[in-house]
């Protein structure tokens, strides 16, 4: 078996005629042989498990299943720690982002907020006013209708001013972001978020609450169940999975085990267990097919 290329235990054609069976060319009148109410109710089950079992698991973190080993492999790999380079970004992938309109409305009001402030904290009209040979109250009210009239022009006109020059601030954000000088700079800051959702997120923690969850059970399902009715995600399921079995066969299809560098017989010499079980395991699938040969008609 070792020695047997993927295309030998299985041809192309046969892996493409399989999945139409299961998906395409279906009588429309029989339910489903993958997506019926008996398949459901264990996808429910099952589901329920997994979730349970993540749920239980609010002390360990992502550093815990991996080890301290391979948690400070990753960290110093995306700090460019030990003569490694930190990742670098795409410029466009950057700009695709900080181009968005959420991003441009960050800036636009951080910028905003922040001339205000400015002018609010060191008072530059009150103490352009407060020079003026005027009186106490004048001086006063002077004051409190020009802020009024200050706030009502200035404030559409900044806003128009920032909305056009936030484009400039996000290119110059863009070269800094993507500057070879920076790169280490951002290496680190990465690592810090990286480690801390290696060390202090739970696994638990990462699990949604149930009513989302269970959106994301039933809109799967869904999708799943419906495909053969739904000429549009049919047609999406079909692509994908011509898509990936020309990759696969493109990439695999003329290799076998032995052409990995693995020796099965050294790998079985190594674990007697291991022997013992696939053994175990054939004798069943001989004693299965004995005692039901339609399996292999």
């Amino acid at each position: 078996m070792s020695r047997q290329t993927l295309s030998s235990l299985l041809s192309q054609s046969d892996a493409k005629q399989i999945y139409n069976e299961l998906f395409f060319e279906r009588d429309p009148s029989s339910s489903s042989v993958l997506f019926n109410d008996e398949t459901y109710q264990q996808y429910k089950k099952y589901w329920s498990k997994v979730e349970t079992r993540l749920r239980q698991e609010d002390k360990r973190t992502l550093s815990d299943l991996l080890g301290e080993e391979a948690t400070s492999r990753i960290l110093n790999t995306i700090r460019g720690d030990e003569g490694g380079v930190s990742l670098s970004y795409d410029a466009q992938t950057v700009r695709t982002f900080l181009e968005s309109d959420a991003i441009n409305s960050l800036f636009t009001k951080l910028l905003y907020d922040a001339i205000f402030e400015f002018t609010i904290n060191f008072d530059i009209l009150g103490n352009a006013i407060s020079k003026l040979p005027m009186l106490g109250p004048v001086r006063n009210q002077v004051l409190k209708e020009s802020k009024k009239q200050m706030d009502r022009t200035l404030g559409p006109l900044l806003q128009r001013f920032l909305s056009s020059y936030t484009r400039i601030a996000i290119g110059q954000t863009l070269d800094f972001v993507i500057s070879a000088e920076n790169s280490s700079a951002f290496g680190k800051a990465n690592a810090r978020l990286v480690e801390y959702l290696l060390k202090q997120k739970t696994l638990a923690d990462f699990i949604p609450e149930d009513t989302v969850l269970v959106d994301w059970r039933e809109e799967s399902w869904k999708y799943l169940a419906k495909i053969e009715e739904n000429e549009s995600a049919k047609e999406d399921l079909r692509k994908i999975l011509e898509q990936s079995l020309e990759f696969t066969y493109d990439a695999l299809g003329d290799k076998c085990v032995q052409d990995s560098g693995l020796d099965v017989n050294e790998i079985l010499d190594s674990s007697p267990t291991l022997e013992r079980s696939l053994v175990s395991f054939w004798e069943r699938c001989k004693d299965s097919a004995s005692s039901n040969p339609k399996v292999f008609e």
